[in-house]
C-alpha cells in the first residue's frame, strides 16, 4: 500500500529558504539608524568629556580642533528646536551655518553635517541623509574616532537600506551591498572590539548578495563569538545559519543546529523543521521521535503539523494511532474535513483493518473529491465488504470521473464486483476491455494476464452454472 509522503524534501527545502529570506531581512530591524538622541550635537558639557577623552588616547595620534563658544551656543540653540521637532526651523539655519562665509573648523563642520542628516533622516530623505553622514567622515582626521565610528556604522546600515531598495536591479543593488561592505571593512579596521553582530551584519549582507559561502562563513564567526562570551546565540541567527546549510544540502548541520534550536527556542517552527531534516538524513524513527515530544508539548498547531504526523505514524505501522490523532483534530476543528485529509484518515482505518469505520469516511471524502480515485478506493473497500452494487456504483463512477493514476485496476474491481453479482456477460465484456487497451503499453501487461485469467474463469463459472441449472431443471 502506498503511503503519502509524511515531509516531502522539497517543503522542507523551500521552508528554509524562506526562512533564511526571512531572518536575512530581520537584519534591518532594531540594527538599523540610532535612537534620535544619538545624532544630535554634543552639547558643551558632554562634547567636553569626548574631547578629554581623546586626549587621553596618544597612541591614536590624532588631534581634535576645539568647537568655538558661539557654534556651541548655535548649535544648542538648533538642539532645542529638534527636541520640539520644529524641524523646518532647525534646517534653514544648519545649512546657512554651512554657507556663511564664517570658517568653521572640520570639527566643527562634522558637528553641523551630523545634525543635519538627522534632520533628513526625520524627513525620509534617505538621499541627503547618506550624503551628510558622509560629510561626517569626510572630516577625518578632525573629528573624534568615536565619532568616526559611529558616523560609519550608521552609514553600513544606511547603504545596506538603499541596496534594498533596488530588488529588480541586481546590479544597482550589488553597488550599494560592495558599499556596506567596504564600510564595514573601514569601520572594523578601527574599533578595538568586532562583535559577534557584525558579522552576522556582514553574513546578511553576503546572503543578499548571493554570497551564501561567505554568508555561512561570517554567520559561524558570530556564533562561535557569542557562545566565547557566554551570550546564548538569538534564535534567528540559528535559524538563519540552518536555512543556508539547507540550501547546501548539508542536511547534517541542519540537523545539529535544529537539535540545539529545539533545546534552546521549542517552538513549534524549529520541531518542524528539525523532523524535516530528519527525513532528509533519512532517519524516519528520529523524525518521528520528534514530532511525538512536539505533539505531546502541544507544539502541533497547524493542519500540515498533524498531517505529516499522520503520515508519519502510518510509514511506522501504526495506523491506529495514526488515525486516533486524526479524528480527534477532526472532531477538535484543527484539521478540516478536507478530501487529503480524509484520504490520509479512511486509509489510516483502512490498514488498520477497520473497514466498518473506513468506509464513511472515503464515502465522505468520494463526494468532496474532483478525481475517480477515491472513489476507486471505496468501491474496493465494498468489494471487501460484499456489497457489490455500491461496488459496482462507485467503480463506475471512478471511472467516469477521471483522473487515477491506474484506471484498468479500477476496471478490474468493477468487472469483480459485477461477476460476483452473477452478471456473467456484463463481467466478460468488462475484462475484454481491460486486455484490449492492457495490449497497447508493456506497463499493463499484468493486467492483460488478469484479465485473460479473468475471462477463463467466467466461462468456466458461467457453464458451471448453466451445468447446476440442467440438473436443478
Amino acid at each position: 500500500m502506498r503511503l503519502p509522503a509524511a515531509n516531502p524534501k522539497p517543503s522542507t527545502r523551500r521552508a528554509c529558504a524562506v526562512a533564511a529570506a526571512v531572518f536575512a531581512l530581520a537584519a534591518l530591524n532594531g540594527a538599523v539608524i540610532p535612537p534620535n538622541g544619538q545624532f544630535l550635537v554634543l552639547l558643551p558639557a558632554a562634547y567636553a568629556e569626548e574631547e578629554e577623552e581623546a586626549r587621553a588616547r596618544p597612541a591614536r595620534g590624532r588631534q581634535v580642533p576645539n568647537m568655538q563658544e558661539s557654534t556651541y551656543r548655535r548649535l544648542g540653540e538648533i538642539q532645542e528646536l529638534i527636541e520640539e521637532e520644529k524641524h523646518q526651523e532647525a534646517l534653514p539655519m544648519l545649512l546657512q551655518m554651512l554657507e556663511s562665509k564664517r570658517r568653521y573648523n572640520n570639527n566643527e563642520r562634522a558637528q553641523i553635517h551630523k545634525v543635519i542628516a538627522f534632520i533628513y533622516f526625520e524627513m525620509d530623505d534617505d538621499a541627503k541623509t547618506i550624503y551628510h553622514f558622509e560629510q561626517v567622515v569626510a572630516q577625518v582626521p578632525d573629528i573624534t574616532e568615536g565619532l568616526e565610528n559611529s558616523t560609519l556604522e550608521t552609514l553600513t546600515r544606511l547603504y545596506f537600506q538603499e541596496a534594498m531598495k533596488y530588488s529588480e536591479e541586481p546590479a544597482k543593488a550589488n553597488e550599494w551591498f560592495q558599499k556596506t561592505l567596504r564600510t564595514l571593512d573601514d569601520w572594523m579596521t578601527k574599533v578595538d572590539d568586532v562583535g559577534p553582530d557584525a558579522h552576522q551584519f556582514i553574513a546578511t549582507v553576503h546572503y543578499q548578495m548571493g554570497n551564501s559561502d561567505k554568508s555561512i562563513e561570517h554567520m559561524e564567526i558570530a556564533v562561535r563569538l557569542a557562545q566565547a562570551r557566554g551570550t546564548k546565540v538569538k534564535e534567528q541567527w540559528w535559524q538563519m545559519l540552518q536555512a543556508l546549510y539547507a540550501d547546501k544540502n548539508n542536511w547534517v548541520r541542519v540537523v545539529e543546529i535544529g537539535e540545539t534550536l529545539v533545546k534552546d527556542y521549542p517552538r513549534r517552527g524549529n520541531w518542524m523543521t528539525l523532523a524535516g531534516a530528519y527525513g532528509e538524513t533519512d532517519q524516519p524513527d528520529k523524525q518521528l521521535w520528534t514530532l511525538e515530544v512536539a505533539h505531546a508539548g502541544g507544539y502541533l498547531e497547524k493542519e500540515s503539523d498533524f498531517y505529516t504526523y499522520a503520515g508519519l505514524l502510518l510509514q511506522n505501522e501504526m495506523p491506529n494511532r495514526a488515525s486516533k490523532y486524526l479524528q480527534e483534530s477532526m472532531d477538535e476543528e484543527l484539521v478540516e474535513r478536507s478530501v487529503k485529509n480524509l484520504r490520509l484518515l479512511g486509509q489510516a482505518y483502512h490498514v488498520s483493518r477497520d473497514v466498518d469505520e473506513a468506509i464513511p469516511v472515503f464515502e465522505e471524502a468520494g463526494k468532496l473529491a474532483e478525481d475517480g480515485a477515491t472513489l476507486s478506493r471505496l468501491a474496493g473497500l465494498y468489494l471487501q465488504r460484499d456489497e457489490y452494487d455500491k461496488c459496482r456504483d462507485a467503480a463506475q463512477k471512478a471511472l467516469d470521473k477521471g483522473g487515477l493514476r491506474r484506471p484498468l485496476a479500477a476496471k478490474v474491481t468493477l468487472g469483480t464486483c459485477v461477476f460476483n453479482m452473477h452478471k456473467f456477460s456484463e463481467a466478460r465484456d468488462i475484462f475484454r476491455e481491460i486486455r484490449q487497451e492492457a495490449r497497447r503499453s508493456e506497463e499493463t501487461r499484468g493486467e492483460e494476464v488478469l484479465a485473460r485469467d479473468w475471462l477463463r474463469y467466467i466461462e468456466n463459472e458461467r457453464q458451471r452454472m448453466a451445468e447446476l441449472a440442467k440438473f436443478d431443471g
